[in-house]
């Protein structure tokens, strides 16, 4: 009929693109807690010394070769209780930095319960800070203009060079780092090939239900299923969403559990305060993880909001909690992952952590480039280096999971305030692409 538009339909018809789930176990096991092996009543101290022990090797490697033409050539001191005031020398060991305005939980014990307690810094750095090395056999201050904005935080292993002064401080001249760890090499595909990987953070399900001016968040998320499911556009949206073979969601699926207010639950009950639990932000999210897997593979991260344990790693969610379908779904279907989580798509390595990392190195220094400071914990080797000081973790023997032994291909933080991406280029042609996610529900961008 003459007047009436035709609906464009594709060419030929959307095929979506076969997915390889490819486990890392060597990588993604050591997050994993058993509960009737892992005990929470070691030393924390344990941690430090293995993460200086396993990357001790590679600082003095690149320290060596970084001052070999120094006049007068440096030497290593092995032990900082062993520099000699005066003598030119480089030494490696884990930064401490003492802030005042640090979190201190003895102080928070010796208050008076009847003061109420001050809000938390958005920041721990201070000009009454002091940065000191140490290692097995002690701790020495360091001094000296070149630690002035090197971005340094407490946890993170370095080689310094310099020389003891009279007061018994480590000048610093200079200072190095691990560097990228080694990646494991990519098959090469022409431009177009290859699996599509879609990442969402921060969908907060339930949210809109405690908000003043709620929305309709049902709509948005059967959107963001059909849209998923390349149902949803024009031909150009849903030729590209077909591509995608698999979905990652970063943590923060779900709001968290909400406690009743400690004065109106004593008023009524005369009992302390108790979890108001909601289950329906579960519901929803076991719905939509439903809808989602018909049309592809999903993996579900843990968040600081979601219903597991706060400490790092936080372990997967269990599969049990969305209900029977779900559970029996083979693990290349729906996966419920740590945090951080090492996944494998194809010959593709993807290290995905929900933010909780980033968001507290950040209040080590003054300024806000997060994406400068992702790019540094890679080229630490290491994603959590304020674990365990200011950051919760599990107190680990012999071992220390969150360091970088080998690079991913695919570098991905959550729930981050803006989006932002680069790519950082290593030794022997290693690429490595990092990412940051946004808030998905703040923005409405599902």
């Amino acid at each position: 009929m003459d007047g009436i538009e035709q609906v464009p339909v594709p060419g030929k018809p959307l095929t979506r693109s076969t997915t390889h789930f490819t486990p890392i176990a060597e990588l993604a096991e050591p997050l994993l807690l058993d509960a009737k092996i892992h005990k929470y009543t070691h030393q924390f101290a344990d941690i430090y010394y293995s993460r200086l022990k396993i990357l001790r090797e590679a600082l003095v490697g690149v320290a060596r070769s970084k001052w070999a033409n120094i006049p007068n050539q440096p030497k290593h001191v092995a032990r900082l209780l062993d520099v000699n005031k005066g003598e030119l020398s480089y030494v490696v060991g884990t930064v401490y930095i003492e802030m005042p305005l640090k979190p201190n939980i003895l102080e928070d014990i010796g208050k008076d319960e009847s003061i109420a307690a001050p809000p938390p810094r958005p920041k721990y750095c201070g000009p009454d800070d002091m940065m000191t090395l140490e290692d097995e056999s002690g701790r020495i201050k360091l001094v000296g203009e070149r630690l002035q904005n090197a971005g340094l935080v407490t946890g993170v292993i370095i080689s310094a060079l310099g020389m003891e002064n009279a007061a018994g401080e480590f000048e610093v001249l200079d200072f190095c780092i691990s560097g990228l760890a080694p990646q494991t090499p990519l098959k090469a595909s022409s431009e177009g090939e290859g699996e599509w990987v879609g990442f969402i953070s921060g969908l907060d399900i339930g949210l809109s239900k405690l908000a003043s001016t709620p929305t309709d968040e049902d709509v948005l998320l059967q959107l963001l299923v059909e849209y998923l499911s390349a149902e949803a556009g024009g031909i150009e949206d849903q030729s590209m969403t077909s591509q995608v073979s698999r979905l990652i969601l970063v943590g923060n699926s779900v709001i968290p559990i909400v406690l009743e207010d400690e004065e109106t639950t004593k008023a009524k009950t005369m009992m302390p305060s108790r979890t108001k639990y909601d289950s329906s932000p579960i519901e929803d999210l076991t719905t939509l993880v439903t809808d989602i897997c018909y049309a592809i593979p999903l993996h579900l991260i843990s968040g600081p909001n979601d219903p597991t344990g706060a400490s790092m790693p936080q372990q997967p969610l269990p599969r049990a909690m969305f209900g029977k379908e779900l559970s029996q779904l083979p693990v290349e279907r729906f996966a419920c992952e740590s945090n951080p989580a090492w996944i494998g798509v194809g010959d593709c390595e993807i290290l995905a952590t929900s933010g909780q990392t980033l968001d507290d190195i950040c209040k080590y220094v003054e300024h806000e480039d997060r994406l400068a400071l992702a790019r540094s914990t890679l080229l630490w080797r290491h994603v959590a280096p304020t674990a365990p000081d200011t950051l919760w973790c599990y107190p680990f023997i012999q071992s220390d999971p969150f360091i970088l032994t080998r690079s991913p291909h695919i570098y991905v933080i959550g729930n981050q305030p803006e989006f932002a991406t680069d790519v950082v280029e290593g030794m022997h042609h290693y690429i490595l692409r990092y990412v940051l996610l946004t808030y998905a529900h703040f923005r409405g961008e599902w």
